[in-house]
């Protein structure tokens, strides 16, 4: 293994973890309109944010752990 096909699983840790603090970040802090429904809640910009965090986050996690092999193109 060269050196830098060393360092992507660390790459991959490193930046999803970040990712996951952020997407937990933005679903605490973003505003809140007054009386926002459970829909307006879910279909915002702001959450869906967060969720793609998340999602790639926990993706790239996978892929630094080694439990899933990356894509060879």
């Amino acid at each position: 293994m060269n050196g830098a096909a060393a360092i992507m699983p660390k790459f991959y840790i490193v930046a999803s973890i970040i990712l996951i603090l952020t997407g937990i970040a933005q679903l605490f802090v973003r505003p809140r309109a007054p009386n926002e429904t459970l829909l307006q809640k879910i279909v915002n910009r702001a959450t869906l944010t967060a969720i793609l965090s998340l999602a790639f986050g926990c993706l790239g996690l996978l892929f630094g752990l080694g439990v899933i092999a990356p894509p060879h193109l």
